[in-house]
Formats: C-alpha cells, structure tokens, sequence
C-alpha cells in the first residue's frame, strides 16, 4: 500500500506485477509489523458463499468478510506444539481478474492476526501478500521453525 501511495498508481495496477511472497517474506514481514501474529499448520475452512469468485466491476471497493475456523497447531520455539481450534474472520481484499482463489486446505500455513488481545482472529488474504499459503512443501514448515529461532533462509526471487 505504501507502494502505490509514492508511485501514485491505483493498487490494482500494482496488483499486476506482485514479487513472489514465500512464507519466509510473510514471516519477516509479520514479525516487523506492530500488529500480533500467530503461525499455524493446520486446516481452514470458510464460508465461501458469496465470495468473489473472478472480477466484477461493480463490485464495492470494500474488503470481503466471512467466518471461517482454523485447527492445528500454532509455532512455538518448541515447534508447532500449542493446539488451536478457533474462529477466524477470513478478509478477502482482492477481488480482481489476477487475484488468488482461497483454496480451503487440510494442511495450509497461515498467519494469523490477533486483534482485542487475542479475542478476535483474522485470517487476511490479498493479491500479493496473502497470510495463507496452501499446497507447499514441507520444507516452508521447516523454514518457520528455523525463522523462530532467528534463522530465516534467505530468499532470493
């Protein structure tokens, strides 16, 4: 967002032309951020009733909410060792021709924000930066746990 306040470029044209964001990206950028996240391995479900499925035109400027649940477990320096069940609300907020379908997955890697100190979750998902990561390797789970204790791979697009 920032990128398309200095350029002066509306933030779909920005969408276009997005860098790769491994898992290794989203967990630098997580932990910088003022905001709280949370790692999990595990499944999520939404409900997809209404979703954006493709560009609609007139479709509201707004970010699209649902509910969805996430169960698995959460990063640790321990390793994915603390259990999660919860609700979440799923913030869809590219709703164009180049945005990513949100396939519900049995083992995705998600970051998870916590607002209301941890009473309210949110499961964000953008063109670019989506905090949900499906179909990867083992290797991304590995990657965290190497990112939680202050040695993150490098990645180099």
């Amino acid at each position: 967002m920032i990128g398309a306040l200095a350029l002066g470029l509306p933030a779909q044209a920005l969408a276009l032309s997005c860098m790769p964001y491994p898992p290794t990206v989203a967990y630098e950028t997580a932990d910088a951020s003022d905001k709280v996240y949370s790692v999990v391995r595990g499944s999520f479900t939404y409900d997809a009733e209404g979703a954006p499925s493709g560009y609609d035109e007139n479709a509201p400027e707004d970010d699209w909410l649902t509910t969805g649940r996430i169960t698995g477990n959460v990063l640790t320096p321990e390793g994915y060792s603390s259990p999660v069940d919860a609700e979440v609300v799923v913030v869809i907020s590219c709703v164009g021709p180049w945005c990513p379908t949100l396939a519900q997955d049995d083992d995705a890697l998600m970051f998870v924000r916590q607002e209301a100190d941890g009473k309210a979750l949110y499961l964000d998902v953008a063109a670019c930066q989506s905090n949900v990561f499906t179909g990867i390797e083992e290797q991304a789970f590995e990657d965290m746990q190497a990112c939680m204790a202050g040695d993150c791979p490098e990645w180099n697009p």
